[in-house]
């Protein structure tokens, strides 16, 4: 017996399930915020503090849970490595917070193959009317329980492949993005100068990658001074005020150096610290880049001319 929803009760659910949680419909519309913008936001108030009362209030827990509906796999994976880095190797306790309290069901327009990305619910398609319905928590056994899911003894299932994504596939492999990323700085490759000249540093591909984390702390005053809040907003390692220090010293003038940083992180460090890229290919960064660069064809680049010069180490060696 297999649990299906028909596509066409999907509104419907939707509708039963806005009556407990916040729903935020991903297929609805074409969202370029990635589950980040919800469980880290762009501008969080951490707490509020009363010179008065003398006293530090937490920020109010969310009246319902939040819905995530029809994310891909894609989004889903960097939710699962946010929450490890979340979690690794100190707790975020206000991205935790909001985390716990947000349920995930995943929409895979193409047949999955095992291992299946992290979430309560993913929905499968096995074909044009139906998708398969796969559980994974908790929360995900409590929605399968409502009037929509049946059981079917031989639904029709039907094979939909996923869609061809080079970028994704350079980041399955790590360790060689890891050595190449390495190696183009150190040979001072001149692929960084070129870019130096493209690139805005504007933050726009931090911004809107599911896996950029960095962020920056404020107080807010109230005008009368009676009371403060304690924000944090995101930031971008290519921002020229990102590595300033107190007394004006920046430890990466160049946008060179800031924009190389960024590669760094998500490629060489993000390795050594997790085993993988901080990278599931999902696109957006090449997709709303101002300056049109394509980071997969900057890393296919760089790939090239390493394996280059190792071919051409091995031959002299």
């Amino acid at each position: 017996m297999i649990l299906v929803l028909e596509k066409s009760n999907i509104p419907k659910l939707l509708e039963i399930l806005s009556r407990k949680y916040s729903v935020i419909n991903y297929q609805k519309n074409e969202i370029a915020l990635s589950p980040k913008g919800y469980l880290l936001p762009p501008k969080e108030k951490l707490f509020s503090y009363s010179f008065k009362r003398k006293k530090i209030i937490d920020s109010p827990k969310l009246k319902k849970k939040l819905l995530l509906f029809g994310l891909d796999l894609i989004d889903i994976e960097a939710v699962d490595q946010l929450d490890e880095i979340m979690t690794k190797p100190k707790e975020d306790y206000f991205y935790l917070r909001k985390r716990k309290n947000t349920i995930i069901i995943g929409v895979a327009e193409h047949s999955i193959s095992v291992p299946i990305a992290a979430g309560d619910l993913i929905l499968e398609k096995i074909n044009e009317n139906e998708y398969r319905a796969i559980s994974l928590t908790e929360n995900g056994e409590k929605i399968v329980k409502n009037k929509f899911f049946k059981k079917e003894k031989n639904p029709e299932i039907l094979t939909y492949p996923e869609e061809k994504n080079g970028l994704r596939g350079l980041v399955k492999d790590s360790e060689l993005l890891a050595e190449a990323v390495a190696w183009s700085w150190s040979k001072n490759h001149p692929i960084w100068d070129r870019l130096e000249k493209i690139c805005l540093g504007c933050g726009i591909c931090a911004y809107v990658c599911p896996l950029c984390y960095c962020f920056s702390a404020e107080d807010e005053l109230e005008l009368d001074g009676s009371a403060g809040h304690r924000c944090r907003y995101w930031d971008a390692c290519t921002l020229n005020n990102f590595s300033k220090i107190a007394g004006g010293k920046n430890f990466r003038p160049s946008l060179k150096n800031r924009y190389y940083n960024w590669f760094y992180h998500k490629f060489v460090r993000a390795y050594k610290e997790y085993g993988k890229s901080q990278c599931v290919g999902c696109g957006r960064c090449q997709k709303y880049c101002p300056a049109e660069i394509d980071i997969e064809k900057v890393l296919l680049e760089i790939i090239k001319d390493y394996k280059n010069e190792k071919s051409l180490s091995a031959s002299i060696s």
